[in-house]
């Protein structure tokens, strides 16, 4: 799909986009240009990118002129590979990108004029990924990762407020005393469906999916999934209403936003002028 991203690494990544997810296939790069840099070479810091640690990340864009926004990594790991498809970038992602594992990937999709904001993307595990869809926006999301193989997943016009983090899992084990078996979930993939919005200081805690078109409302913690187009709220998190989605615009949802979950362009009941 991308050059620089191993076999493994790619298979793992698209066992997850299905269509719920995002409108990026492998067909979507067929006939796209690429240019890898090293991370320390002036042309990836000219793009906006200062690499720190002992590892160099190698840097994949679609546009060598373009700037990313400013974005720092420390790179323990080996063979981490981070896209950007930059060709139509307005330079306003803001990154602090922590890399320990091997064979990590990081594809962060057309973004245009948009703003992200990730303060501590922590990836600690090998073998691990993160996707941002097309369109993507964040105020300000932290993301800690665990375990091999794992990674998160955010769909196409996702909306992240401020304050928000999501970690796939406890961090660290619980244990019966009496019996000593670990009784807390193991690392899961955590997987944002397209057209979601999560709240402000929203928390997600080993959740695995969120459907396409909900709302997940501010300082909810979450530990399940849930369903698509529904509004959850709470600590911790419940379905407090079904059959409901939101819109960019603050009075109106798009025929844009309605098509890309399943709806029509315009509600059935659609009251007339």
């Amino acid at each position: 799909m991308v050059p620089g991203i191993s076999s493994e690494a790619e298979s793992r990544l698209l066992a997850l986009l299905d269509t719920s997810v995002t409108d990026v296939t492998a067909a979507s790069f067929e006939h796209r240009e690429f240019i890898l840099l090293g991370g320390r070479e002036q042309e990836a810091r000219d793009l906006g990118i200062d690499v720190l640690g002992p590892a160099e990340p190698t840097i994949v864009v679609t546009d060598r002129t373009r700037r990313l926004g400013r974005i720092r990594i420390e790179a323990a790991g080996n063979d981490a590979v981070l896209f950007f498809d930059n060709a139509a970038w307005g330079g306003n992602c803001h990154a602090n990108i922590r890399i320990l594992g091997d064979d990590t990937v990081l594809f962060f999709n057309d973004i245009g004029d948009g703003y992200v904001a990730l303060p501590d993307v922590f990836m600690r595990s090998s073998g691990q990924f993160l996707f941002w869809g097309r369109m993507a926006s964040a105020v300000g999301c932290n993301m800690e990762v665990e375990g091999d193989n794992r990674g998160v997943v955010i769909g196409d016009d996702a909306l992240i407020s401020g304050g928000v983090w999501i970690r796939n899992c406890d961090m660290h084990s619980l244990h019966d005393l009496r019996t000593g078996a670990r009784i807390n979930r193991l690392p899961v993939d955590t997987v944002i469906e397209r057209h979601v919005w999560l709240g402000q200081d929203a928390m997600l805690l080993s959740c695995e999916r969120i459907g396409m078109g909900s709302i997940l409302g501010a300082r909810a913690l979450l530990k399940r999934s849930l369903p698509a187009c529904v509004a959850a709220a709470g600590t911790p998190a419940r379905v407090i209403r079904e059959g409901v989605s939101w819109g960019r615009h603050s009075m109106t949802m798009s025929g844009a936003e309605r098509r890309s979950i399943g709806l029509p362009e315009r509600p059935a009941e659609y009251p007339s002028k």
